[in-house]
């Protein structure tokens, strides 16, 4: 269950018909450039110069056009793809349910039918209830001490992977030796999080998150009294579990997570906890080290582990329980998450039940469906195109570091070899993973239930991480499935990875020009490219191993010129809420560091660089309702995309000078207060 708190399962629907892959409209139907223009519905639409705001120039009749259907939170060019790749995936889901083959025991064909048989049996899941898991809730349910609180914890999470207060642990790649795995202990679980916990706007969501885990501990069987009660022991505990966890940048930064103890240690760590005796229970003990992800937290959690907090305790690990297993379980349980979800991003309509069956069913089976999608839907021509574009990238950005006057020849030479080292990973792994076999179903027929094929599919990931442990790290290895509509710099492996359904229109068309490739497909290549030399890539080696390999006195440049960039971005505002600079300046980093790679490789090419321009800022068009924004204001490391756009393109000095920006206009900024580290 260790899963993204509050992960986003939203449909994304758009209210205007789109014509194309992925819905792209040729840009030209879609802006006249310096003239006002109508919509759909015959209304003007205000003309705004390209000097003054060139996101709302080129995506302004998109914009004025698309309108959120009730069931979402939120639209752009990646949901959209996504919709469609759910789409195909449902008419397979479809299909196969009513389909009378029977088919061999381990196909993709026959587990996805018989899931989904799973899913949507709605009396089977009222009967089964919490069913395999109903013995790990009893057990912290009937927990006399903190002693026998923890064992339970500690029994769950080693078997299924279960973290709420302690207990909880990751074996990933060790950031000191990425050739190794090591065990990370995890934080608490936050629950809604500790930016909308401390937030001063955030307090109404709070107020509502509360409301319900009351709800969702009533539906459990509690008295409503007691159910309040409860909620309000849960709030006074995660106030005061936040008050001590990092915040989102600082999860990013290495010097602050990577803490290596030895069991030893780790007992002076948790002096109310017997560690030896948890430590074998979730099947981890002997090793050399254990990393501690939030040591402030951990030592608070200590201080809450004690006897008068017994029942404050229970009932957090309850309703946490409860909120992990809600979409799979009694369908009453996921209707208030649901609800919980369409509220705090600002949906009014549910998606229905087909909907919500269909998206967990692809979330169960996430590499079978990967492997059908990329039967359909991945072309070696446009792998072999990509792979050029790549190169240009790779070759750009030496010339970018070698023009640096900061670093010296040294660093320079080491930045080069982490270039050169760079493995590249596109459309989908060489060999599917094994634990793709490992997930077997059971259907209904068999007694099987939606609550034992998810509890399965938690052992598997369970059993499949813990037998890493001793092994030497798989660098071929993927995290992403081919049918994932995104692109990803994992510094540990020192790699870029674009899974096959980011290859596709509008971000990347082999019929397009040089120039738009360049601005769609190119600029993400850039950004991740760029990310091996963020805030938090930059401190990782060619192999993956975090170690600063910057001199003091280029660390400190390089501090400086990151300060200038969080400064530069918190006078960003969208819908009534301030960029935070901190929490999104790796982003940050990555795309200016991208647009002056992209600009470099066209040169002088004015043609070429309206074109990449225009794609790009077309690429990041996004309509969001006011509380979704707010949530990803709070949550997520990337800028609102207007500002990826409008601040980019206002530090580019290629962009002032092939439209004439200047002094007294909306994207002028002065030359001295451009922003970058890779200029």
């Amino acid at each position: 269950m260790k899963k993204q708190l509050l992960a986003l399962l939203l449909s994304f629907q758009l209210a205007v018909p789109l014509t194309g892959c992925g819905g792209a409209l040729p840009k030209e139907e879609m802006v006249q450039k310096g003239q006002s223009s109508e919509d759909d519905n015959g209304n003007n639409v205000e003309e705004i110069r390209v000097q003054d705001d060139y996101y709302e120039y080129i995506n302004q009749y998109i914009l004025s056009n698309i309108q959120l259907n009730a069931t979402d939170a939120h639209w752009d060019w990646f949901s959209e793809l996504d919709a469609a790749i759910n789409e195909e995936m449902e008419e397979l889901i479809r299909d196969l349910s009513e389909d009378d083959t029977v088919y061999e025991r381990g196909s993709s064909e026959q587990k996805i039918k018989d899931l989904y048989e799973c899913v949507s049996n709605t009396q089977n899941r009222v009967e089964v209830g919490l069913g395999p898991l109903k013995p790990y809730l009893d057990g912290i349910r009937n927990a006399k001490d903190i002693g026998e609180y923890v064992d339970a914890l500690a029994r769950f999470s080693g078997d299924l992977g279960f973290s709420s207060i302690v207990g909880g642990y990751s074996v990933m790649q060790d950031k000191e030796d990425s050739s190794q795995y090591a065990v990370y202990l995890l934080y608490a679980d936050p629950l809604i999080g500790k930016e909308y916990v401390e937030g001063e706007n955030t307090q109404e969501y709070v107020e509502m998150y509360m409301d319900y885990v009351k709800d969702m501990l009533c539906t459990y069987g509690m008295e409503e009294a007691q159910a309040e009660q409860s909620a309000d022991s849960i709030e006074v505990l995660l106030r005061d579990i936040c008050s001590a966890t990092l915040t989102t940048e600082q999860y990013y930064d290495p010097s602050m997570t990577y803490n290596v103890y030895t069991k030893e240690m780790l007992q002076q760590l948790y002096t109310n906890v017997d560690v030896d005796r948890m430590l074998k229970t979730l099947r981890i003990d002997g090793q050399d080290k254990y990393i501690v992800l939030d040591v402030e937290q951990a030592k608070k959690i200590n201080t809450l582990l004690v006897e008068e907090n017994l029942e404050a305790l229970k009932d957090y690990s309850t309703f946490v329980l409860l909120n992990d297993m809600a979409q799979y379980g009694d369908p009453a349980y996921a209707s208030l998450h649901e609800k919980m979800e369409n509220m705090l991003y600002g949906i009014t309509e549910a998606w229905g039940d087909e909907k919500n069956w269909m998206t967990l069913t692809q979330d169960l089976l996430p590499w079978d469906f990967g492997m059908i999608y990329v039967e359909d839907h991945f072309s070696p021509e446009d792998k072999e195109e990509v792979e050029g574009i790549i190169g240009q990238i790779l070759e750009e950005y030496e010339a970018i570091i070698m023009r640096q006057d900061w670093m010296s020849q040294e660093t320079k030479k080491k930045a080069i070899r982490k270039l050169e080292t760079m493995v590249v990973k596109i459309g989908y792994p060489d060999q599917w993973p094994e634990a793709k076999d490992m997930m077997q179903v059971i259907p209904v027929s068999e007694g099987g239930s939606l609550m034992s094929n998810f509890v399965n599919s938690l052992e598997v990931s369970v059993e499949y991480e813990r037998d890493k442990l001793g092994q030497e790290v798989d660098r071929s290895e993927w995290e992403d499935v081919p049918q994932t509509v995104n692109a990803y710099y994992d510094p540990a492996n020192n790699e870029i990875v674009f899974p096959a359904a980011i290859l596709q229109a509008p971000f990347y068309d082999r019929e397009n020009s040089d120039g738009a490739n360049l601005g769609g497909i190119g600029y993400i290549i850039a950004h991740e490219v760029s990310h091996a030399f963020d805030s938090t890539g930059a401190l990782y080696d060619e192999y993956g191993n975090y170690q600063v390999w910057w001199s003091d006195e280029e660390m400190e440049a390089y501090q400086e010129l990151s300060q200038s960039i969080v400064d530069y971005y918190n006078n960003y505002e969208v819908m009534g809420n301030k960029v935070n600079g901190e929490m999104t300046l790796m982003e940050n980093i990555a795309d200016l560091g991208a647009i002056t790679c992209i600009t470099s490789i066209i040169g002088d090419d004015q043609k070429g660089l309206d074109e990449a321009f225009s794609q790009m800022a077309y690429n990041w068009a996004s309509v969001d309702t006011a509380s979704f924004m707010v949530y990803l204001m709070n949550v997520d490391t990337h800028s609102p995309n207007k500002v990826r756009v409008n601040a980019v393109l206002s530090s580019c000095d290629a962009f002032h000078e092939i439209y004439g920006v200047k002094e007294g206009d909306g994207m002028y900024v002065a030359p001295e207060d451009r922003v970058g580290i890779w200029r």
